[in-house]
């Protein structure tokens, strides 16, 4: 069976799902920075590391950005997507970063997945993630809309060509995952240059989740506020229903944002940060998972469809972009660029790249270039 930690950790939570009304009920409305009264969303964390032989760091780095994010980015309940590419300068520096990047996805509500399937392609995909899968009856109820388990299907197996999903031990060090609520500490303005480190962290054993999270924020919060150059501090405590269906690998995440990597590595050799760190042992437990990054919004909540300049082509000109790019197979065939054109106009060409082109209606094409 498809565990749910499995599908945060692909940033597939929203693919296939039902409700959870009654918790989602409970969250009350928070201020943004803009002032403006909104819904407060679930958080999840997810940072992986790059598929060791399919790609460099840099060209990893790249097709996760311009490739893979906008693939997922259409996942109609994924509310913003924000990715986290590790700087390439961060590595070895302090703090060090521990993964090659890390996604944060927000939804609505906390989601909760059916994720057993009798469809043999996904059964094989499956395998890609070390896990246990077996066949099953279709949930009742209405079936799912064929275009989000076409999108399902085609960022399932993108994923797997991407990230290190291997299940070979030590595993502690190739994902995570937590749902989370965001509680900001430092409310200040941010900018797409500065940088962001995150924190994820589990408590200390002997710890009740509720003294964590009130020491995490009321005391060791307002220490991380004193640390000079940081301009924004939000915490993320893990929701505590999400324990029961065994996903959570962390108790919470911490994001500080700084103007530059400089000044990150000017804070941590400051008194108050050493004074974070002090009260920091009696409350996480001693390994932390790190990035260090700049954001990479691929999706907000004004987020509209990227037909990918389709809708403006003729049919000879998608022809043509085929072939440029190295799309032989689908160039030759003659119904391909009707098809594409077809998709664009119905929002369901969901990427179409140099590497990568994938439609999600009947037409199913899901094709890289020969080089």
């Amino acid at each position: 069976m498809l565990t749910r930690r499995t599908f945060i950790q692909s940033g597939l939570a929203a693919a296939m799902l039902t409700r959870r009304d009654a918790q989602s009920r409970a969250f009350a409305g928070q201020k943004t920075t803009a002032g403006k009264a909104e819904a407060r969303m679930i958080k999840v964390v997810a940072p992986a590391q790059h598929h060791p032989a399919n790609r460099t760091l840099a060209q990893f780095q790249n097709y996760w950005a311009v490739s893979h994010g906008p693939l997922f980015a259409n996942t109609k309940n994924l509310r913003r997507y924000v990715q986290h590419i590790t700087l390439t300068e961060a590595y070895g520096g302090d703090p060090a970063p521990t993964y090659d990047g890390v996604s944060m996805f927000w939804y609505d509500r906390y989601e909760s997945m059916s994720p057993m399937t009798s469809d043999p392609e996904m059964l094989e995909l499956f395998k890609a993630f070390g896990t246990r899968s077996r066949a099953a009856a279709a949930p009742s109820g209405p079936p799912p809309d064929p275009q989000v388990v076409a999108l399902f299907k085609a960022v399932l197996k993108d994923d797997a060509q991407l990230f290190d999903r291997s299940s070979d031990w030590p595993m502690a060090n190739k994902r995570a995952s937590v749902a989370a609520v965001e509680h900001v500490i430092v409310d200040g303005p941010t900018s797409p240059t500065m940088v962001k480190a995150i924190f994820i962290a589990s408590k200390l054993p002997g710890l009740t989740h509720n003294e964590f999270f009130d020491h995490w924020q009321h005391y060791h919060g307002r220490l991380g506020a004193k640390v000079p150059g940081v301009r924004r501090y939000v915490q993320n405590h893990a929701l505590l229903e999400s324990f029961a269906d065994g996903s959570q690998t962390h108790d919470g995440w911490s994001e500080v944002w700084f103007d530059d990597l400089a000044s990150l590595h000017a804070a941590v050799k400051t008194p108050e940060w050493r004074a974070l760190a002090e009260d920091g042992a009696t409350l996480f437990a001693s390994k932390m998972d790190i990035g260090v990054a700049r954001e990479r919004i691929q999706k907000d909540l004004n987020w509209t469809y990227n037909d990918w300049g389709v809708n403006a082509m003729s049919l000879e000109d998608i022809r043509q972009r085929l072939i440029k790019q190295g799309y032989a197979a689908v160039a030759a065939d003659a119904e391909a660029p009707g098809k594409i054109k077809a998709a664009a106009a119905h929002q369901a060409l969901a990427v179409w790249t140099a590497e990568h082109l994938v439609t999600i209606d009947a037409s199913g094409i899901d094709a890289r270039p020969r080089r």
